[in-house]
């Protein structure tokens, strides 16, 4: 029970938040007023009131918290490493009487990037009307940013007390790697006889899977044993295998990508999503099918490229998984006819030979600080070596899926 009023009185203190000079002031009111009374001066009695007076007054201005509606649009909410978007706010007054006039502030971030605020005007907003304002981000790196909120401050005029609070929602802006083009696409052993754009409306006759009937799905695909069984219809997907199929596997194990000192994200691992977001684009360009499997367990497959780039706008080298359980998963699931190998140590030639009883065609890319760039046959295996995302599309251009 003794406890309740210390709390009580904490609360109120953090609702309205008193600056060093505000203490001074309450301490001092309340010194002038004990010895006006106490020795009968009246003048320190009035210094004591008109103290007091003003500390009432500024947290009478703090408390009244304003009523702010805030929309926040991100444009284009996905850009590329070197590109900008804009982030775009409208807040409007929604209060009745009060007009704001209030320090505002927006700040943008995310894991393992820097957080930024940008000043934003809000001067005397009065009630039912809007302030719109804008700022610009510069993708220096890639990864995912949330903007927001919308952070006002206020204080009153005589700098007594302070408080902020936060008004409207974040908006979320994907960073993808950069973008290298490639003049060739790595190609697996099956070919289309009618060119690559040959596709089947449920693929060849390959079965590949089953999956939950939807509306639209042709009876004759429905696979009858498996849908009494589990008492829901089940439909046959089959596979196109006229088509190229590549799969794209980034060993984001973080013993594969040793860490400089004080680095939170090695720089080859950036390099290595630059690798490979260029050759998923390079596929989609070609109208190959594409698969991308890192170890850490999340699969993109048959998706738009918007879902690819924010996998890898998310990655980080720190799945769990190991080599040996890695390799099993890529040779049960069989995720294309051509594998793409994307490590920052030498690459395991003696389990990509393994890999190559399911993938007809493996390529290795291993990148690393000053690795030479080289593209060269290494255990039987074409191995593309380079120190960034640049060297690495030179190498690949020059011949280097070809070996």
């Amino acid at each position: 029970m003794t406890g309740q009023p210390a709390e009580r009185i904490a609360n109120l203190a953090l609702a309205v938040p008193v600056t060093g000079r505000g203490a001074g002031l309450a301490i001092a009111a309340v010194g002038l007023l004990v010895a006006g009374w106490v020795w009968g001066y009246p003048e320190l009695a009035a210094l004591g009131a008109a103290a007091a007076l003003a500390c009432v007054a500024a947290g009478s201005v703090i408390a009244a918290r304003p009523r702010l509606e805030v929309e926040r649009a991100v444009a284009p909410d996905r850009i590329s490493v070197g590109h900008n978007a804009t982030v775009t706010l409208n807040v409007r007054n929604a209060g009745r009487w009060r007009s704001v006039n209030a320090r505002a502030v927006d700040a943008y971030g995310g894991s393992g990037l820097e957080t930024r605020r940008v000043s934003i005007p809000l001067a005397r907003l009065r009630p039912g009307r809007s302030a719109g304002a804008s700022y610009a981000i510069r993708a220096e790196r890639r990864g995912v940013v949330d903007a927001g909120p919308l952070t006002i401050s206020k204080r009153d005029l005589l700098g007594l007390a302070a408080t902020a609070g936060t008004f409207g929602p974040t908006a979320r802006l994907w960073i993808h790697p950069r973008l290298h083009q490639l003049a060739r696409t790595p190609d697996g052993l099956a070919r289309s006889l009618e060119g690559t754009a040959d596709k089947v409306e449920q693929g060849s006759l390959t079965f590949h899977a089953l999956r939950e009937y939807v509306i639209g799905d042709e009876l004759r695909h429905v696979h009858w044993r498996t849908s009494a069984r589990i008492g829901k219809l089940m439909v046959k997907e089959h596979l196109d295998t006229s088509l190229p199929t590549v799969a794209i596997a980034i060993d984001d194990r973080p013993e594969s990508w040793p860490a400089a000192p004080g680095a939170p994200v090695p720089q080859p691992f950036e390099a290595a999503c630059e690798a490979a977001y260029s050759i998923l684009t390079a596929c989609f360009r070609a109208e190959y099918h594409a698969a991308l499997v890192p170890a850490s367990g999340a699969v993109v497959s048959g998706a738009g490229r918007d879902s690819y780039g924010d996998l890898l706008a998310e990655l980080a080298p720190d799945a769990k998984d190991s080599l040996s359980a890695y390799v099993s998963r890529l040779t049960a699931a069989r995720y294309g006819d051509t594998l793409v190998w994307i490590t920052g140590t030498e690459p395991p030639t003696d389990r990509l030979a393994t890999l190559k009883r399911a993938y007809p065609t493996v390529i290795a890319v291993h990148l690393a600080l000053g690795l030479p760039t080289s593209a060269s046959l290494a255990g039987g295996v074409p191995t593309i070596r380079g120190a960034d995302g640049e060297q690495f599309a030179a190498a690949w251009n020059n011949g280097g899926t070809r070996l």
